[in-house]
């Protein structure tokens, strides 16, 4: 498997923007975008509208475990509560950078949260997984605090290895037990689900694993899975089709619901950064998960 990657550095491998965009932005704001990193550019090109942002909720003492949550402006019908979990080989990334798919998504009539979480050398597995976990119980608690509902149900949602994440998170129903919540359907992005324990970038942060089949989703699938949407692209040579093809496999020898999209002419990067409102790309991948979200 070859290193991950996350919008932060290869966000340009297809940042195409929309003919007609660049000529609403003044000669200043496209000054200051020049500097800026692929992914800051891109955020500053998506729209704030369409969710109202609760920031820098600590759901527990390290710096790291903070969280956001984009709430609907117009919720949806079946308006329904999404975590996302962001990638960077478990070893970087931030919630900011992700404003992109929290809007795009916001924007579409669900919640959103989008938390940090602790990172190899500082932590290894599973302390990432307990992490989400404890976002997702914390959640619940603001969710209540702001709307005065209750959930009981969220969709896990993950991007390369923070797809690896959700998938364990919903391969292994124990990792939420505590919180009262279970996980109504998975949208895995570009993961590494049959994980090569061997890989040199993979080891140290999984040294803990006592046997091979412990992180790996494929091996961990049962009948009590739920639904999922599997995202790849077709050119992606970072974190390889075949992780995608096997996990549909075993998803579907269990009898567990499983939607495959392959976006063609994409690499790994993009998969994700092609939710954002200003790319070309957007359109395919975020209504193919919009209407897996309205079929629920």
């Amino acid at each position: 498997m070859n290193s991950f990657d996350h919008p932060r550095r290869y966000v340009t491998d297809r940042l195409t923007v929309r003919p007609g965009l660049l000529l609403l932005l003044g000669s200043t704001v496209l000054a200051a975008c020049s500097v800026l990193k692929p992914v800051n550019l891109l955020n500053a090109l998506v729209p704030s509208s369409g969710y109202t942002l609760a920031s820098d909720i600590a759901y527990g003492l390290d710096e790291r475990q903070k969280m956001d949550i984009y709430f609907p402006t117009k919720p949806a019908p079946e308006s329904r509560v999404i975590v996302f979990v962001y990638g960077g080989a478990w070893r970087e990334g931030n919630r900011s950078e992700y404003k992109f798919v929290g809007q795009a998504l916001a924007d579409a009539g669900h919640v959103v949260l989008i938390p940090d979480y602790r990172l190899y050398p500082s932590v290894i597995f599973p302390e990432f997984l307990r992490d989400i976990a404890d976002a997702i119980a914390a959640l619940k608690l603001s969710f209540a605090q702001r709307s005065g509902d209750s959930i009981d149900q969220v969709v896990l949602m993950g991007h390369s290895s923070g797809a690896h994440t959700v998938a364990m998170l919903a391969s292994d129903p124990r990792w939420l037990d505590s919180s009262g919540i279970t996980p109504a359907a998975l949208i895995a992005i570009a993961g590494p689900y049959d994980l090569p324990l061997d890989d040199p970038e993979v080891e140290p942060v999984f040294r803990s694993v006592s046997g091979f089949d412990e992180a790996r989703p494929v091996a961990l699938v049962t009948s009590e899975h739920p639904p999922a949407l599997l995202v790849h692209g077709d050119k992606d040579k970072r974190v390889k089709p075949f992780h995608t093809r096997h996990y549909a496999a075993a998803l579907t020898a269990a009898r567990v619901p499983v939607k495959v999209h392959w976006l063609k002419e994409t690499r790994h990067a993009a998969s994700i950064s092609g939710l954002a409102a200003p790319l070309d790309s957007s359109s395919e991948n975020r209504d193919r998960i919009t209407g897996f979200l309205e079929g629920l």
